[in-house]
């Protein structure tokens, strides 16, 4: 009973509080607002396409600086051992190249123009590439034909090589050379003969 009693009384004091809290808030005079006033500057702002202008040139720099320092850092250990390594091969393969002595005889024994036969000797030197690790030495004589007009006939093996491979080269050097600069005036004959002859020796 006396429990029942308590909460009955403690009810009715809350429902009391609460009405009387409701009723105060209604009866309480509210508390108008304070204004305060302060000064003001106006402040002209930069046009919106300018400071994109501004900004975009500024996040390109800012990434160039900031990535390539760091691909140099991650991978600075692993690029120089590359480099080394490249080095390397590139000292050995210098070690193993193997000395080629191109010369070249002309058919006639009147051609007094120096600068011509250079000319020859150059364009088919450059053409020719020997890279097979042979051990021993190799001679291709080689014959054309130069014509007025700088044009070859008649090109064959003279002398082999008895490397079919290394004569196929030979051959492929001077047919890719072709056509020569047209013969001197002062040569009279309608062809220059030639004999190239090519060697290798490890």
């Amino acid at each position: 009973m006396i429990d029942s009693l308590r909460i009955k009384i403690s009810f009715l004091l809350s429902c009391i509080i609460h009405f009387l809290l409701l009723s105060g808030v209604k009866f309480i005079p509210r508390s108008r607002p304070i204004v305060i006033s302060f000064p003001v500057e106006l402040i002209t702002l930069p046009s919106v396409e300018k400071q994109i202008e501004e900004k975009i040139p500024q996040q390109i720099q800012k990434k160039e600086e900031i990535i390539i320092p760091k691909k140099v850092k991650k991978h600075k250990k692993q690029e120089v051992k590359k480099i080394e390594e490249k080095n390397l091969q590139e000292t050995t393969k210098i070690e193993s190249q193997p000395t080629t002595l191109p010369s070249l005889s002309l058919e006639t024994a009147k051609f007094p123009f120096s600068y011509y036969v250079n000319q020859i000797r150059k364009k088919i030197v450059e053409n020719w590439v020997w890279s097979q690790n042979y051990s021993g030495e190799l001679k291709t004589v080689v014959y054309f034909k130069i014509i007025r007009s700088g044009e070859i006939k008649e090109l064959h093996i003279k002398e082999s090589s008895k490397n079919r491979f290394y004569d196929n080269i030979c051959l492929r050097a001077v047919e890719v050379s072709a056509p020569f600069p047209p013969l001197p005036e002062g040569f009279k004959e309608d062809y220059l003969g030639v004999y190239f002859e090519f060697k290798y020796k490890e």
